[in-house]
Order: structure tokens, then C-alpha cells, then sequence
């Protein structure tokens, strides 16, 4: 996305140009029996510097995929990076996005009418969520404040629209310029313009943003028009986590969070009893893959691992341990 990860110099094109290129694309899709979705701009839209394609990744590994790509459009430059893969055609950037089946239809939501979906993203962080072409995702944090787990609290673009207080009817309509879709976010009762301050932003989002341009039309555009809309959101973030479960009943938020808890004290009480650094201290000799050969062969021996490292002290797992190790060495 964006026109630049290609190591091939492509031009812009015009909105006639583009819609010609994919419509030499567009055949070849079908031939080959692919689920496809061009990501939807607003209609007078000049110019563009790339073209961006869904793929429904059913059955379509990445490898086969590129296969088709050097098959069908003999690129010049080919980029393959994560779930993207950009070639260029007709001196214009492509980039086919491989898509989960179960979040096709949020995704096609998600990547049409940007900013849109960047920038709404904003709002969502207050509500300690994410949005995303996987839907609208908790992300739940450990002990240790690392990310554990992305809970899924929902797929369904309307329902999340709803949620965010936006016309998803409204959206689905389109819009002609790129000043109706900020009009249109302007339109949520959740709308805070100092979100989107770039001294509001954390150092990875603000150092993104920047280098987007419709990111930057869209601060000008909340300046030029003095739109002064300053929803007041809960300073204690975790407050909304019983709004969250209450609208997204199916998400089961509150039950996952407090599974996920008991798993992350489990995991962490596991941890700090029988550990790598644990086993160093007493048999000093054991470092890299032959410590995680050991550490491995003795969980595979103690029935029910788990409950039995929550069930003995540290100074006994250590000494089985050592028995263990003795007596798997000699037998090696």
C-alpha cells in the first residue's frame, strides 16, 4: 500500500488509467477462480499510486500465489512482505493482500475509503481497542504488560459502526471526495480532534502517520474548518471493558479476560519455578539447545506438568530435575 515498496521506479495514474489496468487484471482473477476485492476510493478521486487487491486466502498458499503473479504479469519487481505482495504492471504498483476467509467482509470494510479506517483506529484506542482488518480486536495485556492474546470482540462491520456511533448505510453510499469521508467521521458523538494530534500519537503511530498524506489533509482539513468536536472520554480506560461485553455479548469479553488472567498467573507461577536460569545456577554446563533438549525431555516425563509445578516448591522441581538430568545423561 501506499505506491513505494517496490525497488522499481512506477508512475501515478489517473482515475481512466487505473480503471483500465484493472480491467486487464480483472480477467485474469476470474480465470483463475479467485475471490478478489478492489478496495474502494472516493469517486473523484485524480490520481493513484497504487492499486490495492484482496485475495481470500482459501486454499491459495502465498507461494502459489507469487507462482501466479510471475505467471500472469511477468513483474519487473516483486515484493513479497508479510501478507502483501506488491509487482509492479503497467509501470503502476499492485499489491494483492491475502485475507483470512472468516474476515473477508470486515476486511473489504476496512481497507476501502481511507483514511477512514486509520484514522477511526484512533478512537477505538481509547476504548482500549483496535481496529483492524481483522475486526474490531482487545488486546489483552499479562502480568508483565506484554500482549498476551487478541480477543475478537467482532467481524461485523455494521455492529461495529454502531458501537463507534457511525452510519454504516452512510458509508456504504460512498463518497465523491476525500473532504466527505473526514465530514463523515467528523459525524461519530465520539469524535475528539485532539486524538489525532500527532503529539498525541505514540512514536511508532506518529512516525507512520506522518509519512501519510491523507493523514496529514485530514489534521489541515480539522484546522482549516475550526471543527472543534472534543468528546470526553473515561481516564480509566478499563471501565469500558463492561460497556464493551454488554454490546458485543458475543464476545464473551469479561469471561475471556478473566481466563486469560488465570492463565497468565499460571503461566507466570510455572516461570518462576522451573526456568532456564533456575537450571544454569545448579548445572551450570547446560546452556542453549542441550538446556532446551533437558528442559523439554523432563516436562515430557512429569504427568500433568503444569499442576505439578504449582504444586511443589521451587527447591524440589530442582531436584528432580537434577535426578532427571543425571540419569537422562547417562542413558544419552
Amino acid at each position: 500500500m501506499g505506491g513505494n515498496a517496490l525497488n522499481f521506479v512506477t508512475e501515478r495514474k489517473t482515475t481512466e488509467q487505473f480503471n483500465e489496468i484493472f480491467s486487464k487484471i480483472e480477467p485474469i482473477l476470474i480465470g483463475l477462480g479467485i475471490d478478489y476485492f478492489l478496495t474502494k476510493s472516493f469517486r473523484n478521486k485524480p490520481t493513484h499510486g497504487d492499486m490495492d487487491i484482496l485475495i481470500k486466502n482459501d486454499n491459495l498458499p502465498k507461494e502459489k500465489l507469487l507462482g501466479i503473479i510471475i505467471e500472469q504479469f511477468n513483474p519487473t519487481s516483486l515484493s513479497p512482505n508479510d501478507r502483501t505482495i506488491s509487482f509492479d504492471y503497467d509501470q503502476f504498483q499492485i499489491d494483492f493482500i491475502l485475507i483470512d476467509n472468516d474476515s473477508w467482509d470486515i476486511a473489504k470494510v476496512w481497507y476501502s475509503y481511507d483514511p477512514f479506517s486509520n484514522v477511526v483506529g484512533k478512537t477505538c484506542h481509547k476504548f482500549r481497542l483496535k481496529y483492524g482488518p481483522n475486526g474490531l480486536i482487545f488486546p489483552f495485556r499479562g502480568i508483565n504488560d506484554t500482549l498476551n492474546d487478541n480477543i475478537i470482540i467482532s467481524k461485523d462491520a455494521k455492529k461495529i459502526f454502531e458501537f463507534l456511533n457511525y452510519d454504516y448505510e452512510r458509508f456504504t453510499q460512498g463518497f465523491d471526495d476525500i473532504e466527505e469521508i473526514f465530514d463523515f467521521i467528523f459525524t461519530s458523538k465520539y469524535f475528539n480532534s485532539e486524538v489525532f494530534q500527532f503529539d498525541n500519537l505514540n512514536r511508532i503511530d506518529r512516525k507512520r502517520n506522518r509519512r501519510r498524506k491523507s493523514y496529514n489533509e485530514f489534521l489541515v482539513y480539522i484546522a482549516d474548518n475550526n471543527i472543534d468536536k472534543n468528546y470526553q472520554f473515561l481516564e480509566d480506560r478499563d471501565q469500558y471493558i463492561q460497556i464493551i461485553n454488554d454490546f458485543f455479548p458475543e464476545s464473551n469479553l469479561i469471561g475471556r479476560i478473566e481466563e486469560l488472567k488465570e492463565n497468565d498467573r499460571i503461566n507466570t507461577a510455572i516461570k518462576e519455578k522451573f526456568n532456564g536460569k533456575l537450571i544454569m545456577n545448579i548445572h551450570p554446563e547446560l546452556k542453549g539447545k542441550e538446556l532446551g533438549f533437558y528442559i523439554e525431555e523432563f516436562k515430557k516425563c512429569v504427568e500433568n506438568f503444569e499442576r505439578y509445578i504449582l504444586s511443589w516448591n521451587e527447591e524440589d522441581i530442582m531436584n528432580d530435575f537434577s535426578k532427571f538430568y543425571e540419569n537422562k545423561k547417562g542413558s544419552i
